[in-house]
């Protein structure tokens, strides 16, 4: 028994001590990376960090809980965790949105981890015997209760935000963008992941507080091996992640008013279209965005986008992308698809990843591209 508790023991320290050293070096690495996600990186560095900083929390105090400087440096680092939650929700934000100055978050997100200081100042003035005896009488039970339940509420409340700013850039992204970047799996499967790490702590916190129970399959070891998998996860994605064009947030609704374009800058806006998409073929180019399709146009990014909504029912994403499945279409039509292959023409269409195309036809013409061929008879 006590030899299968060592070898447990230590295999579990094997992999906080690779989730420490991996976190140090992505946080290291990515900021090494010029020109790519530079002002959310710094914060994804910073994360790294604190999950290495917490991770390094365990470590110290599982290898020998009564040494004192190990207990005392682990008892400060477990206030990081009150800093994890609102970095995360800063990181996501500044990768997908463009703001004028950068989003930093707000004071008040970080009162948490100012308590959390004065309380670990607090500690100090008793001695470690002191505090080993206090818990064991039961003197620090409610104490660290509230702790937990506040430390999980409150990251709780922050993967909540992180799913909603999710949302609302998934939104944002057709009115803005005639293509897809990709970046939404990325971030739902990174808040997904930490949301399990924290699911994961509420089920020991039950267990232990509420239920007196111990499972060898949900505990505190388990979750902190999670916590390693999340930094590698990141860490390695974030490396082969291209520059993300992060789009403007509004922070006001769109004027719906019928007399937003009217007369003679109705019609500007109306020929311009036309000449743009039939005679000048911009839907070709694989990045092309609002912002892009206004100056050209000379005029605002909101004038079009109402446009599009109100006169052609439709978003910029959709808008765009059915412009691109008819000269697809033309393509078939002519038979270039016995010469090259589909993925190809997509591309010389103005798709710039299969998954867009899939996507997009399968919208506008209800059918996959090669059933669509063989049903038209253009095989």
């Amino acid at each position: 028994m006590i030899s299968f508790l060592t070898l447990t023991f230590g295999f579990i320290d094997f992999i906080i001590v690779s989730g420490i050293s991996q976190g140090v070096f992505l946080a290291i690495t990515i900021q090494i990376i010029q020109n790519k996600n530079k002002n959310a990186n710094k914060v994804l560095s910073l994360i790294l960090l604190i999950a290495s900083i917490l991770l390094m929390a365990k470590f110290l105090y599982s290898f020998d809980a009564e040494y004192e400087l190990f207990f005392r440096v682990s008892f400060f680092l477990d206030t990081f965790i009150f800093i994890f939650g609102p970095l995360l929700y800063i990181y996501c934000r500044r990768l997908v949105f463009n703001e004028t100055p950068v989003y930093r978050g707000r004071f008040v997100y970080f009162v948490l981890v100012a308590i959390m200081c004065i309380y670990y100042t607090w500690t100090l003035t008793y001695s470690h015997d002191e505090l080993i005896l206090m818990w064991q009488e039961g003197k620090l039970t409610t104490l660290f209760l509230l702790i937990e339940t506040f430390g999980i509420a409150f990251n709780f409340y922050f993967c909540y935000r992180c799913y909603k700013l999710i949302k609302i850039y998934q939104e944002e992204e057709k009115k803005t963008l005639s293509y897809s970047q990709n970046i939404v799996f990325f971030l739902k499967a990174m808040v997904i992941t930490i949301s399990l790490f924290f699911t994961g702590w509420l089920c020991c916190y039950i267990m232990f507080y509420f239920l007196n129970v111990y499972s060898k399959f949900i505990n505190y070891n388990l979750i902190w091996i999670v916590f390693s998998i999340f930094i590698y996860i990141i860490g390695f994605y974030s490396l082969k992640q291209p520059d993300i064009f992060r789009i403007p947030l509004s922070k006001n609704k769109a004027l719906k008013s019928k007399e937003r374009l009217e007369g003679a800058k109705l019609k500007h806006v109306k020929q311009g279209l036309e000449r743009l998409m039939i005679e000048e073929k911009i839907y070709l180019d694989h990045k092309l965005t609002l912002i892009d399709l206004a100056k050209k146009l000379d005029t605002s990014a909101n004038d079009i986008s109402w446009f599009l909504n109100n006169v052609y029912k439709c978003n910029f994403y959709d808008y765009i992308n059915q412009y691109r499945i008819q000269a697809f279409v033309e393509k078939i039509k002519n038979g270039e698809h016995h010469n090259t292959t589909l993925l190809a023409l997509s591309f010389d269409s103005g798709f710039n990843s299969k998954s867009t195309f899939n996507k997009a036809f399968k919208s506008k013409m209800n059918d996959t591209p090669s059933n669509y061929i063989k049903k038209t008879h253009f095989v």
